[in-house]
């Protein structure tokens, strides 16, 4: 019994220790899942998709941030927040560090 119990803390700390450190995206990577999210954007952010590539990109602005929420801070979740430079627009595509799902679309799309 007491050996099932050690080894379930031992998995548990592996876990941990994994959550606690995942690779989050590059800025490359960054950059095309928020070029992406701008294109098409999910259902939910109610937003008119715009059509711009990559090589429209005039300057990218890319900034790492701690999620909110105690057990974010706890397993240090982050989330990224990228600025697209086009010639007249200028969003910024809020996602999830390492999965790169859209959380959300702010500044000037109109």
């Amino acid at each position: 019994m007491k050996k099932v119990i050690i080894g379930i803390i031992l998995v548990l700390i592996v876990l941990f220790a994994y959550e606690y450190q995942k690779p989050i995206m590059t800025t490359g990577d960054a950059t095309i899942q928020a070029i992406d999210c701008v294109n098409n954007p999910p259902r939910q952010l109610d937003i008119k998709p715009i059509n711009y590539t990559l090589e429209d990109l005039q300057t990218v602005h890319t900034f790492i941030d701690a999620k909110s929420g105690y057990l974010n801070h706890l397993t240090n979740q982050r989330e990224v927040s990228v600025t697209l430079v086009f010639k007249d627009k200028e969003p910024t595509v809020k996602m999830d560090a390492y999965s790169g799902k859209c959380i959300g679309v702010s500044g000037p799309l109109n």
